[in-house]
């Protein structure tokens, strides 16, 4: 560490900085390309399934707890399975459940709402009960389930004294139904019980502190029903009536019953004492009209087709979602962590509402919806890692939320600020209605425009660029143009707020300034690239050119010291190193402490690691400069503000909280060895479950939640302010969130690509020594393929969508292009170089010295993992061994 900072420090003066992005290059040679890579396909030659299957769930003893569930999903319909007993449970959600509130705007943290603000309710459970305890550790003699990452099925085998039972499972990926393969053979001629039931239930947003006593909330409006073979229930919402239920569709020597077994609940009995059977279920959307006949008719459907023809085209489906990207980052664990991860974002993100960042899509008891809102923050970060791996409709449903909520979020920017533009809160409801709350930070509708500028430069999608992102860019900049004044100084300068969702106010704050520089070109560059014009971009123009500087402040003695021409580290995680400078960024001028404000300060008691946060600002309001805005980075180098980028980082070290995004500042500034570490660091720290489900944190005290069944906290009663405070278990809101796993996802592809300022960008911050490869897409419409063995990159391909001119930073001096449509070989050099491309262009870079015809496709052949995966540092793994 110590030696490349050192390496950096002695070449800043050149405005350059190789220990951080260039690359050595190879030796000359015309030797032979050897890669399972086809440059003329565009394609990997690994077999299929293999390529994903090496990378599936396995459970070698049953996930007796939801949060070792096994997760199913199509994006809009979610299944969650589990083991009880005798019972296997299949939780059952839907993105569009609304129950809406009978109020619009809303206060978060009201008394008076708790419980009755807008929600999504469950759908149903499916409860498949053998009658003996199948899944009992005392009497399991073998067992085996897989996530069948492949195709997005799940299987499952249990063996006992009792006999053995048999299940596979998938959600079609077009309709979201839910299918069923059944199989038991048991000694005893028992019958198995499949029931559909739903109870209601009070959703507790505030479970860790405020509650609603008020045991009938959300009981209302269940209704079972019951016809030849089939089992359903309907429920009540303010958006309409929802139905869910099954029936058998194929049988062989069982005899199907079913009935309603009382208002919540009715069954699907099946005797004979060998079981073969296959199931389909259904959930409506909130309809006006009889949801029940809806899902009949669906299920008619599906007996007509047969269930076969529905298995192939979701299994296509899925195949053509892998296709589209390709990671071998050569780290089996982080290859595995970064598999699940991107299927359980196909799984829960695509319906018609986001998935949320808590749970996704497979919330498990009832109606609890931990925070139950659309945190800004929090939701973003789903959308981070989409684009890079091709999957930019699954992006689609958060920007048509984001879009509806213009209305309401025009009329709250001018009753709360008499400002143009549009105004949305840290915490909305999904009609877009803000939290009266959270007024105080101004940056969400920013970074949710640039989000949008961010699509469109992937997809290239003129229409959404003129019908939603352009119109949506330019609200928020005329918003945050009310933000500023001119002071006498010739500067505009940012009125007070908040960093993020800190609560301390700011003038100046890092935050607004960072914003207001980005969203202003983005909005100017957004006109000129759809040939309009408004009247405020001259405004926005005079902004840019007159803006504030980013606050910074000397870091301090004890924080940062000079000793012999060298800036030291004098604590905190990379304490003993050397830094570029000893300037960081400030937070904002604090208007109540009259000072310059930084996020950390030196401290030296142990439990703070010689840093102590600033209660009351956010912690990522230090990496906001890098990312999400993308003001900063690898374009930047040599440059003051990049230094006071590295500078900071490294003071504050790694990420506090697995929503932090730390390790993607690392990757956008060039840092190999710091994000190395803190990749090689990440499953102990921030995977919390054994199916690779993360949560934000607090590091170490999240955990308990998970592990200690009698945990309790005190909380209050809304509905009783007087009674004081009380212990409510915490075990029955246990959840995960998704947060982490986009960040450590978007880490690893802006390890391995950038493409953020138009420039292509390969292995940028991905270690020297180490081998990878990928298929990533990136900005301006093209999909880039490369392979690195240790320190020399061997090759780089990369496919024009939509044709253009591409801007590649070379790896090396000089490179070889050569076009796989017309074998046109040219040379070119310089740092940055532009080549222009036609529409489905293949192309294919090598070193000069290569040969680019010269090449060895070699076929790979991987196997479907059979394992459980366990993290080097013994504290996390991936999958459940033989516990038997």
């Amino acid at each position: 560490m110590k030696y490349f900072l050192s390496v950096c420090l002695a070449l800043i003066a050149f405005s350059k900085l190789p220990g951080l992005c260039d690359i050595s290059a190879q030796k000359s040679g015309n030797h032979t390309i050897s890669s399972s890579f086809d440059p003329a396909s565009s394609s990997w030659h690994i077999a299929w399934p293999g390529r994903v299957s090496q990378y599936d769930l396995v459970l070698l003893s049953p996930p007796v707890d939801p949060m070792q569930g096994i997760p199913l999903g199509n994006g809009e319909t979610g299944v969650l399975f589990w083991c009880e007993d005798s019972r296997l449970i299949a939780a059952v959600n839907k993105s569009d459940l609304w129950d809406d509130a009978a109020f619009g705007p809303f206060h978060n943290w009201s008394s008076k709402e708790e419980d009755y603000s807008t929600t999504l309710r469950h759908a149903c459970r499916i409860i498949f009960d053998f009658k003996q305890p199948v899944f009992n550790a005392l009497y399991v003699s073998g067992f085996k389930a897989r996530l069948n990452i492949a195709d997005g099925s799940m299987e499952m085998e249990a063996s006992s004294p009792f006999g053995k039972v048999d299940v596979k499972a998938f959600v079609d990926h077009r309709t979201g139904i839910i299918f069923f393969d059944l199989h038991s053979d048991l000694k005893e001629d028992l019958p198995v019980d499949i029931s559909v039931e739903r109870y209601g239930s009070r959703t507790f947003s505030h479970w860790y502190s405020l509650i609603n006593s008020d045991a009938s909330v959300g009981l209302s409006g269940t209704e079972a029903h019951a016809d030849a073979g089939g089992a359903y229930i309907t429920q009540k919402l303010s958006s309409g009536i929802f139905a869910a239920g099954g029936r058998v569709i194929e049988s062989k020597g069982v005899e199907v019953t079913s009935a309603r077994e009382h208002s919540r609940c009715s069954s699907i009995k099946l005797s004979g004492r060998e079981k073969n059977c296959r199931l389909a279920f259904t959930v409506t959307s909130p309809l006006n009209a009889d949801p029940l006949k809806v899902a009949q008719e669906t299920l008619n459907t599906v007996a007509r087709k047969g269930i076969d023809s529905y298995a192939k085209s979701s299994s296509d489906e899925w195949r053509s979602i892998w296709e589209r990207s390709f990671i071998d980052y050569g780290d089996d664990y982080l290859n595995a962590l970064w598999h699940l991860s991107i299927f359980y974002a196909n799984a829960s993100q695509g319906g018609k509402y986001p998935g949320r960042f808590n749970n996704g899509i497979w919330s498990w008891d009832r109606d609890v919806q931990n925070w139950n809102f659309y945190f800004h923050w929090n939701q973003q970060e789903l959308c981070w890692p989409l684009n890079a791996i091709g999957l930019h409709e699954l992006a689609d449903p958060y920007f048509d939320f984001r879009f509806r909520s213009l209305p309401i979020a025009r009329k709250d920017a001018h009753d709360i600020f008499n400002a143009d533009g549009a105004f949305i809160s840290d915490v909305t409801e999904r009609r877009g209605y803000n939290s009266g709350s959270e007024n105080t930070n101004h940056t969400p509708v920013a970074e949710i425009a640039l989000d949008f500028w961010k699509q469109y430069r992937y997809t290239g999608d003129r229409k959404f660029l003129e019908e939603k992102a352009l119109p949506f860019i330019l609200d928020a900049a005329r918003y945050f143009g009310s933000l500023f004044q001119k002071e006498n100084d010739g500067l505009y300068h940012a009125k007070q707020g908040t960093g993020y969702e800190g609560w301390i106010m700011l003038r100046d704050g890092l935050t607004e300034l960072v914003y207001a520089r980005k969203l202003f070109s983005t909005a100017l560059e957004a006109l000129k690239e759809s040939g309009k014009t408004v009247p405020e971009a001259s405004g926005w123009t005079d902004i840019l050119n007159h803006l504030a500087p980013l606050p910074t402040v000397q870091a301090g003695q004890d924080a940062i010291a000079k000793n012999n021409g060298d800036f030291i580290l004098q604590t905190g995680y990379n304490k003993g190193n050397i830094a570029p400078g000893d300037t960081i960024f400030a937070a904002g001028w604090g208007l109540q402490e009259k000072k310059w404000l930084t996020v950390y300060s030196p401290d030296k008691s142990p439990e703070n690691s010689g840093l102590k946060l600033l209660d009351g600002i956010f912690p990522s309001v230090p990496s906001s400069p890098v990312y999400p805005s993308g003001l900063i980075g690898l374009k930047d180098i040599g440059t003051e503000e990049f230094k006071t980028c590295l500078n900071t980082t490294l003071l504050y070290g790694r990420e506090v909280t697995g929503w932090d995004p730390v390790p993607i500042v690392m990757a956008r500034l060039g840092m190999k060895k710091e994000l190395e570490t803190d990749l090689n660091n990440y499953p102990a720290r921030w995977q919390i479950y054994c199916n690779g489900w993360g949560h934000w944190g607090s590091e170490g005290e999240v955990n308990k939640d998970a592990e200690m069944f009698f945990r309790t906290n005190n909380v209050s009663d809304a509905g009783n302010p007087g009674r004081g405070k009380f212990p409510l278990p915490m075990w029955p809101f246990r959840h995960m969130s998704m947060e982490a796993m986009s960040v450590m996802t978007t880490a690893m592809n802006e390890s391995l690509l950038q493409s953020y300022d138009g420039v292509i960008r390969v292995f940028p911050a991905f270690p020297d020594n180490r081998a990878a490869r990928f298929t990533l897409h990136a900005t301006g419409g093209f999909v880039v393929s490369a392979e690195k063995h240790g320190t020399d990159i061997q090759w780089v391909s990369i496919k024009s969508i939509s044709g253009g001119t591409c801007r590649i930073e070379l790896p090396w001096p000089k490179a070889l292009v050569r076009s796989e449509n017309d074998k046109r070989i040219r040379v070119i050099s310089g740092k940055i170089a532009e080549i222009k491309t036609r529409q489905g262009e293949k192309i294919t870079l090598v070193p000069e010295g290569t040969d680019p015809k010269n090449r060895t496709i070699v076929e790979e052949y991987p196997v479907q993992n059979e394992k459980v995966r366990y993290h080097a540092s013994g504290n996390a793994r991936i999958g459940i061994p033989a516990m038997y």
